[in-house]
């Protein structure tokens, strides 16, 4: 019997080299085949990072920038890749002349570019629009605004 061991495991290392190498493609590579995998749509929550970093889910109230507050928000389609909302911005930044009443108007906000991280989405620009005519002329430009977004 003591024959027969030497030649079984001359046997099972042929077999184990020629698994080994057959692996792949002919030409060496790995060949991938099949139609690429679908996505999966999002489903963790989403937010906007307000100018100090707030994290906020539908805010009604939420400083943009810092001379800039938007105010009275109603949404829609929040978590969508696009999520809009009618409101208004009041601008802060007043001099002496200011009136009692910081200056407002009506706008329409679009939040959009949503930045996927770990457990959580991210709006990374708000635009702003008047929602009756040009803005003002004492108007901070909040056509396009960059949002906070964490780095991961």
């Amino acid at each position: 019997m003591t024959p027969r061991l030497p030649a079984l495991r001359a046997s099972l290392a042929a077999l184990l080299l020629t698994g080994v190498t057959g692996c792949g493609a002919a030409d060496g590579g790995v060949r991938v085949q099949g139609p690429a995998p679908s996505s999966i749509p999002w489903s963790g929550p989403v937010y906007a990072l307000d100018w100090e970093s707030q994290p906020l889910v539908r805010p009604e109230l939420m400083d943009l920038t810092n001379y800039s507050v938007l105010d009275h928000m109603t949404w829609h389609g929040w978590g969508s890749p696009r999520a809009t909302a009618t409101g208004w911005v009041i601008l802060l930044d007043c001099s002496t002349t200011c009136p009692a009443q910081p200056p407002s108007y009506r706008v329409t906000i679009a939040f959009a570019g949503l930045a996927k991280r770990q457990y959580a989405a991210y709006y990374s620009w708000a635009a702003v629009l008047p929602a009756h005519g040009p803005a003002p002329v004492w108007a901070e430009d909040v056509s396009r605004v960059p949002l906070h977004v964490p780095a991961r």
